[in-house]
């Protein structure tokens, strides 16, 4: 496995024919509060639709969505629930051609 990115929260892996997506960290706790990865993907890795995954937050107040958009931009966001400032984590992972 070769790891393309880890800062910020974010990791991304290539293994094989997967790329494999985490997030580990925090954002803000507004409704709408999104954090977008510095890293955006190689147009090979690209998946073929946006995939999602969600993120638990440490005190299991609420969700955030775990989103690598089918252009490869990588972010986590809040989806207009009431936010948290607490830990998330979450994964996604998806094959490549």
């Amino acid at each position: 496995s070769v790891t393309l990115y880890d800062g910020e929260g974010f990791t991304v892996i290539k293994t094989g024919t997967l790329i494999f997506v985490k997030f580990s960290g925090t954002i803000g706790a507004g409704s709408w509060d999104a954090k977008q990865c510095k890293y955006v993907l190689p147009r090979e890795y690209w998946p073929p639709v946006e995939v999602n995954g969600m993120c638990c937050v440490s005190n299991g107040q609420t969700a955030r969505t775990l989103i690598v958009q089918a252009n490869g931009v990588i972010r986590i966001a809040n989806f207009g629930s009431t936010g948290s400032s607490q830990q998330c984590a979450g994964t996604v992972t998806y094959p490549i051609r």
